[in-house]
């Protein structure tokens, strides 16, 4: 998805290239379809796919924690707006996001097969998520620089629906890494001083 849709928005991209994937035409310019809006809605169905992990730990009966559930049930509702609202941004976040579950979901099927990764491996996957978003974050202000200086930017109302998303996602990330790798720093450091 990833790839696929990095090369249609290099491909369909109107010139100038580097400004679409940020900023679409306000006032319907841009339609939801063709190679790009393909991939969106590939990507949408994948998170409903997604859905099927949080079933899977359930009838496993191991916990789910509060940013799995949080995740899975919300971003559905945010890929489908990126497609009602033809958001802006909607290219650079289905590349970022689904580049880094690349890396995600290599990281866990790889474990799953047996291969044993020192723990910072674990930890730099969840590294790259908080990354993702502080860069979406910087993606929004060259979104929000074009839409206040160049005329607008299409899908306003999806991306502000996105932006809190992202905002709750990244103080999640950042509890979860705190709690997961902060708390095993300080056990090693206290272990090594005793």
């Amino acid at each position: 998805m990833a790839a696929g849709c990095a090369v249609s928005t290099y491909a369909t991209a109107p010139p100038p290239r580097w400004r679409w994937p940020f900023c679409f035409p306000p006032g319907g310019a841009t339609e939801a379809n063709g190679p790009v809006f393909f991939w969106a809605h590939v990507f949408y169905l994948s998170k409903v796919y997604e859905l099927g992990d949080t079933l899977l730990i359930l009838l496993a009966r191991r916990p789910l924690t509060l940013l799995h559930v949080y995740h899975h049930a919300v971003v559905i509702a945010m890929c489908y707006l990126w497609l009602a609202t033809r958001q802006s941004l909607l290219p650079v976040a289905l590349v970022t996001n689904a580049g880094v579950h690349v890396v995600m979901y290599a990281y866990y099927f790889s474990c799953s097969v047996g291969w044993r990764w020192p723990r910072r491996w674990k930890r730099a996957v969840t590294e790259l998520q908080i990354v993702q978003f502080l860069f979406s974050f910087a993606a929004s202000v060259v979104m929000l620089w074009l839409h206040f200086t160049d005329g607008g930017c299409e899908g306003m109302a999806g991306w502000v629906f996105n932006a809190v998303f992202n905002a709750s996602l990244l103080a999640l990330f950042l509890d979860f890494h705190g709690a997961a790798y902060a708390a095993a720093k300080g056990k090693k450091a206290r272990d090594k001083a005793e």
